[in-house]
């Protein structure tokens, strides 16, 4: 999707947020292996900012300390036997500079020892070279992997060395979910924005006007999710997209029956139940086949209800704003 062409959207929906939302255990479902061969967090993080929607607020690993066999085993019991899930992104790593890789697998029974259960089969979409059951960072900075779909309750998202660790392994935000992909386009035009909300430009008597900046930019240091380089010059400002659908056929948006909301594939259970609108981030890119870091933004709507309108038989018309999270 260079310079910014919308094609077909993509939403990648987080499974952990969205059932802690509903009420499921945060401590239950998210757990990191600490046994002989596992590498437990340093001092001063907790698991809990590893799956925050906030990777700003990253830990670090003692996997300096370790072996090479040592491995960092990130494990999810979502609590319900066959979750459907088929992607997952690690944001705010320094895998490349501790010298890591990554593998995720499944399981109908609880992963407590590494390289244990089902290994996806990874296809690369930014910044993970895919060998085998692995896939390998060439940055440090944000990755995103999908797989075929699976369906299982216990999951692990384990950081293994390439040969020995050569630094203590940071990690911003670990998601593992299921995308969503639009059937079609949405309507043309579509609008973006880029706003400087935190500017405020003050007029004096005389008409002589001064511009005061509470903010610019991401003021984090040098990472932004999705925008890499060098801190002063990433772009400045929130992005947002307004895109909406006309005529789009009501399979695509509703299910059959809302009380069997997962039974198929439909934008209100994929995506608006899982984010509850507003509450909850995810990650969006305009062209579903994008493999440009860019295309992509870490985002929320920006709009608490979900409004459509039936202007024919077996169609919706509905419209979404989604807005840059930091």
């Amino acid at each position: 999707m260079a310079y910014q062409r919308i094609l077909k959207p993509r939403f990648y929906m987080d499974h952990f947020n969205w059932l802690a939302s509903r009420g499921r255990s945060r401590d239950t479902m998210l757990g990191i292996n600490a046994e002989s061969g596992y590498d437990p967090l340093n001092t001063g993080y907790t698991k809990y900012q590893l799956a925050n929607m906030n990777p700003l607020d990253f830990v670090t690993f003692n996997t300096l300390a370790g072996t090479d066999d040592d491995t960092v085993s990130i494990t999810f019991d979502f609590g319900i036997a066959a979750m459907p899930t088929n992607f997952v992104s690690i944001m705010n790593h320094t895998l490349n500079t501790a010298g890591g890789k990554i593998r995720v697998a499944y399981s109908s029974s609880a992963i407590t020892h590494a390289n244990r259960g089902t290994a996806v089969a990874f296809t690369e979409v930014l910044n993970g070279d895919v060998s085998g059951d692995y896939a390998t960072p060439g940055d440090d900075y944000d990755t995103l992997l999908v797989f075929p779909t699976a369906s299982a309750r216990y999951w692990a998202v384990e950081l293994l060395d390439v040969s020995d660790w050569a630094a203590d392994v940071q990690v911003g935000e670990v998601t593992l979910g299921e995308y969503y992909t639009m059937p079609i386009s949405p309507d043309m035009p579509t609008s973006r924005d880029t706003a400087f909300p935190g500017v405020n430009v003050r007029e004096a008597y005389g008409g002589k006007r001064f511009g005061f900046a509470k903010w610019t930019r991401l003021t984090s240091g040098v990472y932004s999710p999705f925008r890499s380089g060098v801190d002063e010059l990433t772009l400045g400002g929130r992005a947002s997209f307004d895109l909406s659908y006309s005529y789009l056929a009501d399979t695509n948006v509703f299910p059959s029956d809302l009380a069997s909301l997962y039974g198929s594939s439909n934008f209100l259970g994929d995506v608006v139940n899982r984010a509850s609108m507003s509450l909850i981030p995810f990650i969006w890119t305009g062209d579903s086949t994008s493999i440009i870091a860019g295309d992509y933004m870490f985002s929320r709507f920006d709009q608490n209800s979900f409004a459509t309108s039936m202007p024919s038989a077996n169609v919706e018309t509905f419209s979404a704003r989604i807005v840059q999270e930091f």
